[in-house]
């Protein structure tokens, strides 16, 4: 990989390989699902570099800037912990930080796009845009561009519903994050390419809209539960927002049909000092499901290019924020010079349209520190649940029911 021929050996020699089936093998995979392949810290250099660098056709040609649409709620948030859980570190196989330097310079595309700090203060580099497809609609474009393991992982799971339960409606894709990333109004998170917010899946197209309120009588919970699970079992997924009520919704139907009560158990509520719960609550998610997904390489690449990235003036380092709790007397032009900022900078950061600020209430504070470089990323073990082939004939024939109730509206609409 020294010589002159190193990058058509890396780009044009390559299997078609996604980053998707390349990840897979970190947990025992159902025996339905394709066999996975060797661990990334165990992989040849030419498979690692096949995993970076192959191409995702639908999603790589560069795509004009539409127009913004109102599709979020004036004070929508989405405000999370940017904590993660211990697992595996992944290593880029033999590639050199010189290797990946020369493809961030020829064919930054290749790289899929660099997710750059946390969510909630971080960027995106080379980002590629969710493609269009018949099986979701982007809701707003152009806040839609993540990394391609997000978009990637993110099309899987909507495939996975579409294989197994045909015949539903598109979901609707809202936010992933600004080209560049970065704060993006009204969100807290949503900064580095790793964060999306989706809609339910609803009984019946003519029902579904985005940020419809789920119900037990609107909501479509075989095919919800569906895309939740492949989520979880076959993509990177750091954690799934969802409002209690829908929680109980889908913790009830996967009972219902017969998933694993151990396995519901560790994904719904964790385990106490050993996991995390996946699905998580947060106020405003009863609307829409918000996903944090881990982008092993994406991530690791990053780490080992931020040094150049600012060093070359690619990206800027990314605001750190501390947390203000107003007092009275605050003004945002006082806060600004008290903390060496700007009154823009701080209503952007908390999307504020005017400038009044009220007090005993708490405000993020941009300070244009910088911040160090990025911890390697460490990737938990996928959750995977037993083999369908164990569950109960009774789970088995729920499920059957409560699928063809959930049709029965879109056969209907034909």
């Amino acid at each position: 990989m020294r010589d002159g021929s190193w990058k058509f050996s890396l780009v044009c020699g390559l299997l078609s390989c996604s980053i998707l089936s390349c990840t897979a093998q970190r947990a025992p995979a159902p025996a339905a699902s394709p066999p996975p392949l060797v661990h990334p810290e165990a992989a040849s250099a030419p498979a690692v570099a096949q995993l970076i660098a192959s191409p995702r056709g639908s999603a790589t040609a560069p795509a004009p800037e539409p127009e913004a649409t109102p599709s979020y709620p004036e004070g929508a948030v989405d405000d999370q912990p940017d904590d993660s859980e211990p697992g595996f570190s992944l290593a880029l196989g033999e590639l050199s930080d010189g290797d990946l330097e020369r493809l961030l310079a020829d064919d930054p595309q290749a790289l899929g796009g660099l997710s750059i700090g946390g969510p909630s203060s971080g960027v995106l580099v080379g980002g590629e845009r969710m493609p269009e497809d018949g099986e979701w609609k982007l809701v707003d474009p152009a806040r839609a561009y993540g990394t391609r393991e997000t978009c990637d992982f993110l099309a899987h799971a909507i495939h996975k519903v579409n294989r197994e339960l045909p015949g539903g409606h598109p979901l609707y894709i809202g936010h992933i994050s600004a080209r560049s990333g970065g704060h993006l109004n009204p969100h807290k998170s949503h900064q580095a390419g790793r964060d999306v917010d989706i809609s339910f899946y609803y009984q019946g197209e003519d029902a579904a809209r985005w940020y419809k309120r789920g119900t037990a009588d609107n909501l479509d919970l075989p095919r919800t539960w569906s895309f939740v699970r492949a989520l979880i079992s076959e993509t990177d997924v750091e954690m799934i927002l969802i409002d209690h009520s829908i929680q109980k919704l889908l913790y009830d139907y996967a009972q219902s049909i017969g998933e694993d009560q151990t396995w519901l158990d560790n994904v719904f509520h964790g385990q106490a000092g050993k996991q995390r719960a996946l699905i998580l609550h947060a106020p405003g998610h009863a609307t829409h499901i918000h996903i944090r997904f881990y982008n092993p390489i994406a991530q690791e690449a990053a780490r080992r290019l931020y040094p150049k990235l600012i060093a070359s003036g690619k990206i800027n380092p990314p605001a750190q924020y501390v947390s203000y709790v107003a007092k009275k007397g605050d003004t945002l032009i006082k806060l600004a010079k008290r903390f060496n900022t700007t009154v823009k900078a701080i209503k952007q950061a908390n999307g504020l349209r005017g400038t009044l600020i009220r007090a005993k209430v708490t405000y993020k504070i941009p300070k244009q520190s910088g911040v160090s470089l990025p911890p390697r990323p460490r990737i938990p073990e996928r959750r995977v649940p037993p083999a369908p082939d164990k569950r109960d004939a009774a789970g088995t024939e729920a499920k059957q029911r409560a699928t063809s109730a959930a049709q029965e509206p879109i056969q209907r609409s034909l």
